[in-house]
């Protein structure tokens, strides 16, 4: 392990490979050895410096109370500050679900250190679109289906995630963001993820985007069918780099 620090909090993080630089960001209720389960880095590594982020909040990194550290501008800095501690000036950004909110985020933030930039599983738009559900039916969802992913949450971690649930509202600015960022951009979802068709739609309003689509659901398209999203994703890895 190896660690960042942005604001006061530290973020850990794990390097495989030698190459040009992906980081790879997570989703909510997840953590960075998520990457690792479902093979992603074991085949990208030959290729490329592979960098798996704990986000703040989860796994192995800080997890303070306060609402206030988990905004969007901060996380993205969060990955910023990853990126300089491996003296990195720019790196492929790769975000699922909360991660693509986060890397988003960062494209907003510090567009000119993207080599390319793959948000999978989320709306940057839309947003989680589910404003109406509560966190606690969200936690107990994922635990009832991925009891394995989510085995590693307690108290202690419980008000940062749920802050995080909240944070995922911001989503002002965030098309512009990416229509000016100047980085390939490839968008993907698993065809039964609701976020789908509207993904779909914003990569044909973005300069230079591309659309792909993998079978399953939102955490299928992880799990069950991580060997179609990481097809995709080393494809567009390579082009792009």
């Amino acid at each position: 392990m190896q660690y960042a620090t942005n604001r006061g909090c530290r973020i850990t993080f794990e390097v495989a490979g030698e190459g040009p630089a992906v980081l790879l960001q997570h989703g909510l209720l997840s953590r960075r050895r998520t990457w690792h389960d479902n093979g992603l880095v074991a085949a990208l590594a030959p290729e490329f410096r592979v960098v798996t982020v704990d986000s703040l909040g989860h796994g192995d990194s800080d997890k303070p109370a306060d609402p206030r550290a988990y905004c969007r501008d901060a996380r993205a800095d969060d990955l910023a500050a990853v990126l300089d501690a491996l003296d990195a000036s720019r790196a492929h950004v790769v975000g699922y679900s909360m991660g693509g909110w986060m890397a988003a985020g960062f494209a907003a933030r510090h567009p000119g250190r993207l080599r390319s930039l793959t948000l999978g599983g989320w709306d940057p738009v839309g947003g989680r679109g589910t404003a109406s559900i509560p966190f606690d039916t969200v936690l107990s969802g994922a635990r009832a289906r991925a009891p394995e992913l989510t085995a590693w949450i307690d108290e202690q971690a419980m008000p940062g995630l749920r802050a995080c649930w909240d944070a995922l509202s911001e989503v002002e600015g965030a098309e512009a963001a990416l229509a000016s960022c100047g980085a390939p951009m490839l968008l993907w979802a698993g065809r039964q993820d609701p976020v789908h068709d509207a993904m779909q739609a914003l990569a044909a309003r973005l300069p230079g985007a591309t659309f792909c689509a993998v079978p399953g659901d939102h955490l299928g398209a992880m799990t069950t069918h991580s060997a179609a999203s990481l097809e995709a994703l080393r494809g567009f890895l390579r082009r792009s780099d």
